[in-house]
């Protein structure tokens, strides 16, 4: 269930991403994922995981059972089609040949990009939803 202000715990989030740089394990997609379904909910959906690379994650993720970031949402979230993802809600998009971690926030979704930071996107790029609170 999300908190009674998760309206501007949303944009808190997002606020403290604007401007920071992107850091494998720390400041990146699935970071900011993890971290803003935290902050909605206060329900932890997976432990602080670290890692300092892309090879990296992607080994955190297969020891814990999964080959993407969606599986790994899939697992304690609920799927939406991408469509009804609302405010608040998670997702991901696919960026080169791999999956990235976003939040929606209505018509845009958002994501820490390496290089780039915090990234704005359409709505329409989102490839898979999570049912936040």
């Amino acid at each position: 269930m999300r908190l009674p202000d998760w309206e501007q715990r949303l944009a808190d989030v997002v606020a403290a991403h604007q401007g920071g740089v992107f850091v494998w394990g720390s400041r990146d997609c699935f970071t900011f994922v993890r971290e803003t379904v935290f902050r909605l909910t206060d329900q932890c959906i997976w432990p602080e995981i670290r890692y300092g690379g892309p090879r990296q994650a992607t080994v955190r993720l297969r020891r814990h059972g999964f080959r993407t970031v969606s599986d790994a949402l899939a697992d304690v979230l609920p799927e939406v089609p991408p469509a009804l993802a609302r405010a608040g809600d998670v997702g991901v998009v696919i960026e080169g040949n791999a999956e990235a971690g976003v939040v929606v926030l209505g018509a845009e979704i958002v994501g820490m990009a390496p290089g780039r930071g915090l990234t704005v996107l359409p709505l329409v790029r989102l490839h898979r939803a999570f049912r936040v609170g």
